[in-house]
Formats: C-alpha cells, structure tokens, sequence
C-alpha cells in the first residue's frame, strides 16, 4: 500500500490537465466576451452606417421637410438598414444641418453571466450640404414628337428638380440655372441681333460681336454666299430675325462643338444666323415663299442674280451681290429686282448703284403661309421653333415659367443641345454668366433629354434634306452623304459624342435621359455621352420622369458627413 501512494505521488502527468481544467473557466469566459466584444463592435458599426443612411436621406431633402417628415425618414432609413431594435431616436436641424442620435440593444452570448443580457450601443451622425455652387444646363429636347404628354411630364418632372434643388441650398449665389431647349436649331435669342435705321440699312455697329453681322463666313451654302447679311436680308423681306443660329461650321477643326472664341476677324468662327432660303416652286419643297423659276442648282450668272433679287438685292455684272445686300430699289425682272436679259448687265448696275444711294424703302411681299410642315410657316424663319435658351439665372421662378412655355416642333438634333448647353457653363461668349471652369469649388452639370434618335430631315429633292442647322445636305458640313437616316444619323451620333466628349474633357458632369425611345443606336449614344453609367437613365415610359430627376437632383447635389 505504501508503494502505491509513493507511486502515485512520483507521477506528475495528471497535474497538466487539473490545472488546465482549472484555467478553462476563465478562458472560456474570456473567449466568450471577445465574441460578445466583435459583436457589440459590429453592431456599432452597422448602426453608424445606418445612421449615415439616414442622415443624409435627412439633409437631401432639405429645410422644406416638417420635423415630423424628417423623423419619419430616419426611422425608415434605420429600419430598412438596421435589423435590431432601436431607440431614443432624435433628429436636430439647424439650417441645412442635420443631425441624429439614436441607440440600440445588442443581445450578448456571455454577458449575461455578469448580469447583462444586452449591450447598448449609440450612433449621431451629422450632415450638410457641401460647400460648394452649383451651375446646371437643362438640355431639353422639344421636337415634335415630345408633343403631348411627354412634353408635359418632362415640364413637371424639371420643376420638381429645380424646386427639390432650391430648398436645400438657399443661397441663390449657390445655384444656378440655365435652359437649352434644341430641336433642329438652337436659338440663342433674337435681342442679340443688329439694329436698322430708318432706311431699313443694318447699323454699324449694333448687334453681338460672336454673330456673323456681315455674312463674312465661308460656310458652305446652296443659294447664299459670303458677302452679305443674312440680317439685312431678313430686313429687306420685311421680317425679323427670331434667333436660331445654324451650326458652326466644323472647317476641319471643332468649331462644331467647342468653345473657341468667335472673333471678327475670323469669319469661320462666328455663328452665323439661321435663314432658309426660298425654295423652289415645285412640289418637292415645302418653303417656297417667293415667286420665281430659276432652277436652285443653276449657278450661272444669270441664275446667280435671279437667286439675289428674291431677296431684293442687287448684283454687279457677275451676280456678286452689292452692298451689303441693302435692299435694291430697282424691281423689275420677277417683280423683286434684277433682270433676266444679260444684254442689260452694265445698264443694270448702274441703276443699282444709283438705287442704292436712294435707299428705297419699299419691301418685298412673300408668302408666310402654312408650309404644311410641322406647323412650321413659309419664310426665312423655316424651321426655328425653339424658344431661346435661358443663360445661367438664380430666378428660379422665371425658369420654371419659361419651362411651361415649352413647345414641341421640329427635329431632333442633340448636338446642337449638348453644345449649346457646354457654352452655357463655359465663361465667356456667346455667354458669360458661367464661371471659371477651372474652380473647384464649383460643380458644373449637364443633364440631356432626348425621346429620339438624330434627325437631318432628308428629303427627296435636289437638296437633299429640309432646311436645318447644318444646311442642306447637298452642302456637306457633315460630309459627302447619301440622302438616307442610315447614312446621316450616324454622322450626326459622330459629331453628337464629340460635343459630350469635349464638355467632359472640360470637366462638366453630363447625365443623360432617353425617354421612350427603343432605338439600340440611340441608346448607346447617351451611354457614352454621359459621364458614366451611372449617369444615363433609361425611361421606357414617361411617368417615370419624375422619378428620374429627383434621382438626378440628388446625386448632383453633395452632401458631406461630419460624424
């Protein structure tokens, strides 16, 4: 027996798994407050986020929400975002400052064998809208298959953002706006023009510098060439230039869709004013609004001045126009001016010349009746339905009436929108109110809506299409086409990305909506030319509308948090 107990004292093998059975309680439980520890930390974080969530959601909306409505918002945030109960929910507003505080219970796995069953984690989250201003271009497509309700819901859907918008940031200096409606042309406004005395002569002088005042520009045209205004003749024919401007002619650069500053003493950069020429008499055209038989792809001398004297102006001996293009006082020939006899040629230059020292006033009679186009009249004005853009203003209220004023007439042509709406935001002329593109500090936004895909207006007649910002297509600013959409309109989608890619390159954020429009070409077009995929919308029905800018209005909008 005593052999057994010294035995049983000499070994030492069993001491290692009494004293480890001693130590497992405190690890064990030591154990089980590091889980209840990551625990509690992760519930931490998961209410922080939602607080996050939920102070945002808060100060996006703005000081226009009552306490009650704001409440609301957090405690939907926390409970979509948060799956535990929470509690002592409180939201402070100063301004457009927000803040919340709320708290949760955590369940533990061990803390309840030191009497606490639940942990209480707390959040506060603060937010604001971040410093910063705001110029925003809407580029709105008002062509004549945004009749009706689509035209209505875009109306709605833009006040909504302007108001959404103006409620969280208060000051005016901080937001601004400017409206780009665009069809087949852009109309920058008719007050820019020049003035006339009462000789009916235009006035040295008057009108904006950026506009081609002197018809100085060699852009391509079928019956017009350099020399005179297209202002003047406006004038002769007894009517007033409503605004629209053809498309900058590109001349192998970009002057299509950029920037460059218009300068007088370089025609090619300066925008010439939109004038349809009178069409031919024959049932291929639908804007004859001058009597006259000469044959529009005729380029003789003859035909030359029988072109001119439709719009009252006389020409030397080689059909050249003369002065300025004032409206000639000899009216003879086809009732308007010039003569169809060349053996008159020297006779009839003098006489001009005389005339023009006369200064006559009287005025030609042209036909301003239904075109029976798109509702469009007959006249030089042929085509220029769009009302004239709005430059940047902090008249809200005025921008929303003239949001209501919206027309749908004419085709599409979202270049001319895209690159009117980047001249809008860029400092300088044509229009000034932008700021520097270069500061930081201020966000420049584009948001483009368009229901369809690009539209030159081809036609089957000599000239290849209507009457559109760039012409005719049989004068080939877009190059040598064949007079169908499948060739056109991909080389209208060409020179549409270019003016994305260079308001992008500029740093101008650019969304882009297609509403309603199944086009696959089209489509992929405002994909590109918007800033990312993030940035285009896809509207299959125009009571989405609302939804989407709201959505917009959001994301342009920066909110920081400070917690």
């Amino acid at each position: 027996m005593w052999k057994v107990t010294q035995l049983f004292l000499r070994r030492t093998g069993g001491n290692f798994a009494i004293g480890a059975g001693v130590l497992a309680i405190p690890l064990i439980f030591a154990a089980g407050l590091m889980v209840d520890m990551t625990t509690v930390s992760r519930s931490q974080n998961e209410l922080q986020q939602a607080m996050d969530a939920a102070v945002l959601a808060v100060a996006r909306e703005g000081e226009r929400l009552t306490q009650k409505e704001a409440i609301e918002i957090a405690r939907t945030y926390l409970e979509e975002n948060y799956d535990l109960v929470f509690g002592n929910l409180t939201v402070t507003r100063d301004g457009t400052k927000v803040t919340i505080d709320a708290t949760a219970e955590t369940p533990t796995a061990f803390g309840g064998l030191l009497g606490y069953s639940d942990w209480t984690v707390e959040a506060r989250s603060t937010a604001d809208i971040a410093f910063a201003s705001y110029e925003v271009a809407l580029v709105l497509d008002t062509t004549g298959s945004m009749a009706g309700g689509k035209l209505t819901a875009m109306k709605e859907a833009v006040d909504g953002m302007i108001e959404s918008m103006s409620a969280q940031i208060k000051d005016k200096d901080r937001l601004k706006f400017s409206l780009v409606p665009f069809a087949t042309f852009v109309n920058v406004g008719p007050e820019y023009g020049p003035k006339f005395d009462k000789n009916g002569a235009q006035i040295a002088g008057t009108g904006a510098k950026w506009l081609d005042l002197n018809g100085g520009s060699p852009v391509p045209q079928s019956e017009l060439t350099p020399g005179v205004s297209r202002f003047q003749l406006y004038e002769n024919l007894g009517k007033r230039w409503p605004g629209c401007v053809e498309t900058r002619y590109r001349g192998g650069r970009n002057y299509d869709v950029d920037d460059t500053k218009a300068d007088q003493k370089r025609p090619e950069t300066l925008f010439v004013p939109a004038f349809s020429i009178d069409e031919p008499d024959t049932k291929e055209y639908v804007n004859s609004y001058v009597k006259s038989k000469v044959d529009i792809m005729d380029t003789s001398t003859k035909a030359k001045k029988q072109k001119w004297a439709k719009y009252g102006v006389a020409t030397d001996r080689f059909g050249n126009p003369l002065n300025g293009g004032l409206l000639s006082g000899i009216l003879k020939g086809l009732g308007l001016g010039g003569d169809d006899d060349d053996e008159d040629d020297d006779e009839d230059d003098d006489d001009d010349r005389r005339s023009y020292k006369a200064k006559l006033k009287k005025k030609i009679e042209i036909d301003d009746s239904s075109s029976g186009y798109q509702d469009f009249k007959k006249g030089p004005d042929f085509g220029c339905g769009a009302q004239p853009i709005t430059p940047l203003s902090s008249d809200y209220d005025d921008i929303v009436r003239k949001v209501k004023r919206l027309r749908a007439q004419g085709n599409t042509n979202i270049m001319e929108g895209v690159s009117w709406g980047m001249r809008v935001l860029t400092p300088g002329e044509p229009f000034g109110e932008g700021k520097s593109i270069d500061d930081p500090r201020i966000e420049k936004i584009m948001v483009v809506l368009t229901d369809g895909a690009n539209r030159f207006g081809v036609d089957r007649n000599p000239l290849g299409s209507k009457y559109s910002s760039n012409g005719y297509l049989v004068d080939e600013r877009l190059g040598r086409l064949l007079p169908s959409n499948s060739s056109v309109t991909p080389a209208m989608n060409d020179r549409t990305l270019a003016a994305c890619n260079y308001a992008k390159e500029l740093g101008i954020e650019i969304y882009t909506i297609r509403l309603e429009e199944p086009d696959k070409a089209t489509g992929n077009l405002l994909q590109q030319c918007a800033s990312s995929e993030g940035h285009f919308f896809d509207a299959p029905s125009r009571r989405q509308l609302d939804e989407v800018f709201e959505e917009i209005g959001k994301r342009v909008v920066k909110l920081r948090l400070a917690s």
